[in-house]
């Protein structure tokens, strides 16, 4: 990934957005509501907090290591050799995250919209759009990105506009009858699923790093916020049972929509919407991952890896999605933690470092 390769602030931002909303759209409501019950879109708007807090210290860690990636900043801060290790630790983070991913999207394919294709021909479809992506770069990405973004703003705005008759309040109260732990635990969960961690692979890379900045916490707050309306829609349409039963709860709803028994069954729109933004989510990790194997074995053209890594996404997703239960099971008491080692306290460690590196730094330079 070359360094003049720029990208706007609206790019990034796009970028992020899509980031944020990957496949959380469909999945973050039912698990929300499993442990905050009613209270479910307040733990929502929990997670945006724990979300824009992270973004922070990434940031924080960003002005310390000025113009390097993810990658180059853990071997500055844990040094070359134990920076690298940790770096293939993070490739592998990446790596089972992509299979996952894959998993769920052919999964929900195969079971809602196309149950007699075999759920590896959705796979080939799809990772060959994130081959192409790959091939092409971050920065036709990006202008792919700007491209999508109205569409999924539009179609969102027609979503919300044509669920609204069917709101019943009813359904969020009584609030906080649990208090404040579960609705606590579920935000602190809900934040270990947009993986912005990725996104210091391509921070160096904003044109204007104060705009990367900017649009990184704007991107996150964006994504964060519709994120929360969708929980919120879900809650006060389908109710808490159908809410936290329901496999894919953003999609139940959709299929709820009746205008005057015209408008109706048009939950195709929640399919684009989650289908564009799992896209740009899905190749943003096959070009970290690229970026992480050329820092870390110093590859000159880490592209002939793009259709090596292909097979190895389908082979993980084969190997970790085994069926619905065992993934709601492992979402439920692993992903969570396991993603708060590579989301909170890897960088916590490199933030902590790096500070008493620089106060050894300046004691050492007055005496």
């Amino acid at each position: 990934m070359k360094k003049h390769s720029g990208i706007s602030l609206r790019q990034f931002y796009i970028m992020t957005f899509g980031l944020t909303i990957g496949t959380s759209i469909l999945v973050i409501p039912s698990g929300l509501a499993h442990t905050a019950r009613e209270d479910a879109w307040i733990a929502a708007l929990c997670s945006l907090l724990i979300n824009l807090a992270m973004v922070v210290l990434y940031l924080a860690i960003a002005r310390l290591y000025p113009g390097r990636n993810l990658f180059e900043i853990l071997e500055a801060g844990f040094g070359r050799w134990i920076g690298k290790i940790i770096s293939l630790l993070y490739l592998f983070y990446f790596l089972i995250l992509t299979g996952t991913l894959l998993g769920d999207l052919s999964f929900f394919m195969s079971s809602e919209i196309l149950p007699e294709t075999p759920v590896e021909a959705i796979q080939i479809v799809f990772l060959s759009a994130a081959v192409m992506s790959a091939s092409l770069g971050i920065v036709v990405l990006a202008r792919v990105g700007e491209l999508l973004f109205p569409w999924v703003l539009f179609l969102f705005l027609i979503l919300v506009l044509t669920l609204i008759p069917r709101i019943e309040w009813n359904y969020i109260r009584p609030v906080l009858e649990g208090g404040l732990r579960p609705v606590l635990l579920a935000g602190y969960h809900s934040a270990m699923y947009q993986e912005l961690i990725v996104l210091m692979v391509f921070l160096p890379l904003v044109s204007k790093p104060k705009s990367g900045e900017r649009a990184l916490l704007l991107g996150t707050f964006a994504g964060d916020m519709l994120l929360s309306i969708i929980v919120l829609l879900s809650l006060l349409i389908l109710g808490i049972e159908q809410t936290e039963n329901s496999t894919f709860p953003a999609f139940a709803l959709a299929k709820t929509i009746n205008i005057g028994n015209i408008l109706q069954r048009i939950e195709g729109i929640m399919i684009t919407i989650w289908v564009l933004s799992f896209f740009i989510k899905i190749s943003l990790l096959y070009l970290s991952i690229l970026q992480g194997v050329q820092n870390v074995f110093q590859l000159k053209n880490p592209r002939l890896l793009i259709y090596p890594l292909a097979v190895l996404f389908m082979i993980v997703a084969w190997n970790t999605y085994i069926n619905t239960v065992y993934v709601n099971e492992i979402i439920a008491k692993v992903w969570g933690n396991f993603s708060a080692i590579y989301l909170v306290f890897l960088p916590l460690l490199v933030y902590v470092i790096a500070l008493i590196r620089r106060k050894l730094a300046a004691s050492a330079a007055k005496s």
